[in-house]
């Protein structure tokens, strides 16, 4: 979550959007505040997010190193409950840190929404998993090729409760390949730039509707 101070009332406005605006509204006092001095809060702890930007590298590969840890501790019979469910705990806050470094606030869809993909020739159905105002994370069945990164991708969906439909033509920023023994989709990220009109209108009033929801 991203919070700064209100320097009217002094009390902390909370809200995901804070890096994506110039102003905003201050849900104590109902004043018009500046956007500044923004901070990160994740799990009772709380950074500057000036700061966690400049460290985000290091802050990475720290929660990478924690990830493996965990798992080599899952793989030990003899370590303790505790111990693990301190590591856990570390996670969460370094994933919380790395959510408040983003410059656009990505919601997760629960349920996903079907998503109409259309690429290299390809025609096929997924799940929109997440979404922000510059791109959404996609989710396709094992058995369909996965896009090629660098490469044009058309996707169209309809958000919930919205009457907008979306055809954007995107690209392939990232893949990662699933399992279809497992049951494990593949997922896909994707990058697009939507011109200003009714479409990004939507699109960002769909997201900061659901920017107070918790996420999962």
């Amino acid at each position: 979550m991203l919070i700064m101070k209100c320097r009217h009332c002094r009390r902390y406005i909370h809200s995901e959007l804070l890096a994506e605006l110039r102003t905003i509204q201050c849900e104590h006092c109902g004043l018009d505040v500046e956007v500044e001095h923004v901070l990160v809060s994740s799990n009772g702890f709380t950074f500057s997010r000036d700061d966690l930007l400049k460290r985000f590298f290091r802050y990475r590969k720290l929660l990478d190193e924690v990830i493996d840890e965990r798992n080599s501790m899952l793989e030990n019979p003899h370590a303790s409950r505790e111990s693990l469910h301190s590591m856990e705990q570390f996670i969460e806050i370094l994933q919380g840190m790395m959510s408040g470094a983003r410059d656009h606030f990505r919601y997760e869809l629960d349920p996903y929404v079907m998503v109409r993909l259309i690429y290299a020739g390809q025609n096929c159905y997924g799940y929109l998993y997440n979404v922000s105002m510059t791109g959404a994370c996609l989710e396709i069945a094992p058995d369909n090729p996965l896009p090629r990164v660098g490469h044009a991708i058309s996707v169209e969906f309809q958000l919930p409760d919205r009457d907008d439909k979306f055809l954007l033509e995107a690209e392939t920023c990232w893949t990662k390949r699933g399992n279809r023994d497992l049951r494990f989709r593949h997922r896909v990220g994707i990058g697009f730039s939507l011109e200003e009109g009714a479409l990004k209108t939507a699109l960002w009033d769909f997201i900061s509707e659901h920017a107070t929801e918790p996420q999962r």
